[in-house]
């Protein structure tokens, strides 16, 4: 092999392990950015998390992320939800303990839990970061009630329960990080006036037969409806409520939580879930 036809040779060959180790890496880095976004830690960095209060999203994902301006966080506790998976007669309306149940807030942020298991009284333990040790205890928070709020002023990642059916342990998490950017409203929202500067976000399931009426009182109470979902529900309907249940996540903008709460927990009270 003569000169020239050597060093094309060597060239070729540097070319190739050169794009080899690039797709390597590449395809490293595309496996580990995947692995990120499925897996809900701690960073330390708010940059990788991304305010999303979609209802569809967190039907889908379980996950709900706040922005940065958010200070409270209403959890709710979904009608039926203490039941195990896969029973006979299937009693849950959708797969989640808590909705949402992996919650995403920045640092200060203050988590209540809205009890909309009818019927039913709920207690719920907040773990440390370790989950060696209890870090809040709500007490018990009957039907159509919040609990106590809590406020989360470190970060980490803390797991929560409560207990359901015998041998059921209902559980969900709050992440808590320094995340860089606000969440803003829907703008197909029913909105008023100040829902350009949300502070607190909450969530809560209602029949989707009788929708206007739930999303009349809810605005009529000074909360803003910011999206919804229909979903069809995993019992296939009952008496009452029907096949098809609605996420809201609803929004409020300077105005008292106790009299947003106080709003909702006798919307909640008469729903026609059992």
């Amino acid at each position: 092999m003569n000169n020239t036809n050597r060093k094309s040779g060597i060239s070729l060959s540097l070319a190739i392990a050169s794009t080899l180790g690039l797709l390597i890496f590449s395809s490293y880095s595309l496996t580990n950015d995947v692995f990120a976004q499925q897996n809900i830690s701690s960073s330390g960095d708010g940059d990788n998390f991304q305010p999303n209060i979609s209802a569809e999203s967190i039907f889908n994902t379980k996950t709900m992320t706040l922005g940065n301006n958010v200070k409270n966080l209403v959890i709710l506790i979904p009608n039926e939800g203490h039941h195990a998976a896969g029973e006979d007669n299937e009693a849950r309306f959708l797969d989640q303990h808590f909705v949402p149940e992996n919650a995403v807030v920045n640092t200060g942020t203050t988590v209540e839990w809205f009890n909309g298991d009818a019927g039913h009284e709920r207690t719920i333990a907040v773990k440390d970061t370790d989950g060696t040790a209890s870090l809040f205890n709500t007490g018990e928070i009957v039907d159509s009630q919040a609990s106590n709020p809590f406020t989360f002023s470190n970060p980490g990642v803390f797991n929560y329960e409560a207990e359901g059916d015998p041998g059921v342990t209902m559980t969900g998490s709050v992440t808590v990080d320094d995340i860089q950017s606000p969440v803003t409203a829907s703008s197909s929202s029913t909105s008023n006036s100040n829902s350009g500067t949300i502070d607190t976000v909450g969530i809560l399931m209602v029949p989707t037969q009788d929708i206007d009426s739930y999303i009349g009182q809810i605005t009529s109470a000074g909360i803003t409806v910011d999206n919804t979902y229909d979903f069809k529900d995993l019992r296939g309907g009952q008496e009452g409520t029907g096949d098809t249940q609605t996420l809201i996540v609803w929004t409020t903008a300077g105005k008292d939580l106790t009299e947003t709460l106080s709003s909702l927990s006798e919307l909640s009270a008469d729903l026609p879930y059992s």
